[in-house]
């Protein structure tokens, strides 16, 4: 149906081009000795065949040649056809356009040649131009498709990156559980269905409701605890109304797991700090964690997907519209984050 709709569309801006083309040759003539009637039959003798060589350059030659860039080609296949055009017409003004009683207007030869060519050069050059600008239109939109297409395809790699580790540990921590406390095991096999969905439903979206991604963070967090000894270890905080807010999803995540995984569990409560801030333009997250004892710095490449998988996200996302920082002081590892909402 959209098709067809286009396909009428060009249909019908070709029968308005050839109208004006039409309109303009016969009203300008009458402005001098010709009269309106004489100027339309002569016309419409002409016309068909300049309609004829107009098809063959912009719709035959332009696009085997020019569109190629094989420009010397184009051009003989022009200048043949507008040639054979011009021969064309002298035989109809001269042996046709009696035979049908339409007055003739003898001018040197050269005249006639000069305002031929001058006629044929006009309409060719005017449907080509038009032709050349929608060939560029429509190059420009596929490429912008296709970048479009790329972006879409690199966010899908870096979505389905999130998370490599943390099923694995919960799946450990809830075998440790199903024998002792058979009720945080349950719980926990729930949480995890219930991320599993989100990952699978929200992770394809473009956005997501900000406070279906915070319930998910917290199911993760609660699966993040039973590695914990001590409940008051992790801290999560929320500033601000998530309510009607979007974002693109698993956006947060990378950063969360980032110092959940590096943390040092023997450090004092709370170990691991998260934080979200939220107004009505923007959203803040800010995360410290102590760093274990071995580790000077991040580790970049241990850190599964890498923080730097997360500035490649971001700027796809938002351009320069962001501020991601990390650092690590004092065997403390600390991330922030301030994205708009979308």
């Amino acid at each position: 149906m959209y098709k067809m709709k286009i396909f009428k569309y060009r249909i019908l801006n070709h029968i308005l081009f050839w109208i004006l083309i039409f309109s303009f040759y016969t009203v300008v003539p009458s402005f001098s000795a010709q009269d309106v009637w004489q100027s339309m039959m002569m016309n419409l003798t002409y016309i068909p065949f300049d309609i004829i060589t107009t098809y063959i350059i912009i719709g035959f030659f332009a696009p085997r040649f020019l569109f190629k860039r094989k420009n010397t080609q184009f051009l003989l296949g022009a200048a043949i056809t507008i040639a054979l055009n011009i021969a064309l017409s002298f035989f109809i003004k001269y042996e046709i356009q009696p035979i049908l009683g339409i007055k003739v207007y003898q001018r040197p030869i050269r005249i006639d040649l000069f305002y031929s060519m001058y006629s044929n050069f006009m309409i060719v050059g005017i449907a080509l131009a038009l032709k050349l600008l929608r060939h560029s239109h429509k190059i420009t939109l596929s490429r912008s498709e296709l970048e479009k297409r790329s972006v879409q395809s690199e966010l899908s790699i870096l979505r389905s990156q999130v998370n490599p580790h943390f099923l694995f540990n919960t799946l450990n921590n809830i075998d440790s559980l199903i024998y002792v406390e058979q009720d945080k095991a349950s719980n926990a096999i729930f949480l995890l269905s219930k991320i599993m969905r989100y990952m699978l439903t929200e992770s394809t979206e473009e956005k997501a409701f900000f406070d279906k991604e915070i319930e998910y963070i917290k199911d993760y967090l609660e699966l993040a605890k039973l590695s914990f000894k001590n409940d008051q270890f992790l801290k999560f905080e929320i500033e601000g109304n998530t309510r009607g807010k979007t974002i693109p999803p698993l956006l947060f995540i990378p950063i969360i797991e980032n110092a959940i995984k590096h943390s040092n569990k023997l450090a004092p409560s709370p170990g691991i700090t998260i934080k979200f801030n939220i107004t009505d333009s923007f959203i803040e997250l800010t995360t410290s964690n102590y760093v274990k004892k071995n580790i000077e710095k991040l580790p970049e490449k241990n850190t599964g997907t890498g923080l730097k998988n997360v500035e490649k996200r971001l700027y796809i996302l938002f351009a320069e519209n962001y501020e991601f920082t990390y650092k690590t002081k004092d065997k403390i590892f600390k991330a922030y984050l301030k994205v708009p909402v979308v």
